[in-house]
């Protein structure tokens, strides 16, 4: 069980996993539950690609170093998993709000409206540029499927490889808008937490 102190607030939703961290506290039935999928189809394919790109890291390593023979193409499918990785990784560390802040607000500024409107404010940049990548991601997509670019070792359509990154960066607006929405409530109903 997650514990809550003043550097961290989780929003407690019943049936939700890991505490809800970033789960909207208004989701419940069908909602909730398709929002706790989403989340489980998240880990099991970090878990599934940090798998992959162990085991093809591990190939090429014994291949090469105890057999004397390279196979070709293996580092670029170990880079293309390794994308699949990191975006997804990225999502699920915009949904539990494990993304790098580098803020001194928590230092400077009491706690109180101040310190709200200025995580606010900050919540707000966050999902409007996050919003822009995504909708450059979409469009960079849409780009490489028109286009028809193969990558050049083992001739994979890049839209395969590019196709997570929209995904994964919309899900990342999705779960900082959940943040914004959060801050706005702590805002204006005046909630300490």
């Amino acid at each position: 069980m997650m514990k809550e102190d003043e550097a961290s607030v989780a929003v407690a939703v019943p049936g939700s996993i890991h505490g809800g961290v970033n789960t909207p506290a208004f989701l419940s039935g069908f909602g909730l539950r398709l929002w706790n999928a989403k989340l489980k189809l998240q880990r099991f394919l970090l878990l599934a690609c940090g798998a992959v790109v162990t085991a093809l890291i591990a190939v090429q390593v014994f291949t090469r170093y105890v057999l004397g023979i390279s196979i070709f193409g293996i580092e670029e499918l170990a880079s293309f998993v390794a994308v699949y990785m990191y975006f997804i990784g990225a999502a699920h560390g915009a949904w539990e709000r494990g993304h790098i802040s580098a803020s001194l607000i928590e230092l400077l500024v009491p706690e109180g409206r101040v310190r709200h409107a200025i995580a606010l404010v900050a919540s707000a940049i966050t999902v409007v540029l996050s919003g822009w990548m995504s909708l450059w991601a979409w469009q960079y997509l849409a780009f490489t499927l028109k286009r028809g670019t193969m990558s050049l070792e083992v001739g994979i359509h890049m839209g395969w490889v590019h196709g997570i990154m929209p995904v994964c960066l919309s899900l990342m607006t999705l779960y900082f808008a959940v943040e914004l929405l959060e801050n706005s409530t702590r805002m204006f109903k005046g909630s300490r937490k």
